[in-house]
């Protein structure tokens, strides 16, 4: 057996969304890459095939645009992340919008930012955390090609999914 590890599928941990916004702060870059490395690092004696995000396309579309299971805003509760009637019926109901802002150094390209982004906002919330998600790949494989890669002679890209559509007649 030939171990194929994936190192997102869709499993952000809790505490990175709740402190800087998740998939929407360019801050993910530089913690993915962390965890990317670790991952290289204890487990690339026995891994030579890795794969940087599972299906990043639905990931986005469910998770990020308006109308779908992952996101919606329960009208009725604005004060707890997670309601127990939405627990029950399988939906998960998220604060309403807030804004946030913060000022940090962007490791990426060594400037001082700040920024301001708006968190269930549905014109530009997946094409932030697209962009984002992009950046982690390419910072992830760039890592794995320059330190790793040399030692461990294994292989790292991304699975993207996509459907096809047959003509009526």
């Amino acid at each position: 057996m030939i171990p194929f590890v994936t190192l997102f599928h869709w499993d952000l941990p809790n505490c990175l969304q709740l402190e800087y916004g998740g998939m929407l702060s360019d801050q993910i870059v530089k913690d993915f890459v962390e965890f990317a490395e670790l991952c290289f690092q204890e487990f690339g004696d026995r891994v030579k095939f890795w794969t940087t995000f599972n299906e990043p396309w639905s990931y986005i579309v469910h998770g990020y645009t308006p109308g779908d299971e992952f996101r919606k805003d329960d009208p009725t509760d604005n004060n707890s992340t997670i309601n127990q009637r939405s627990c029950q019926s399988g939906q998960m109901y998220f604060p309403h919008n807030r804004v946030y802002r913060t000022i940090r150094r962007c490791e990426i390209t060594k400037t001082i930012r700040d920024t301001w982004f708006h968190v269930n906002d549905p014109a530009k919330d997946a094409y932030t955390a697209a962009r984002n998600m992009l950046l982690c790949h390419s910072a992830a494989v760039q890592s794995y090609r320059q330190k790793f890669q040399m030692y461990q002679d294994g292989q790292i890209g991304i699975v993207l999914n996509s459907s096809c559509h047959y003509p009526y007649d």
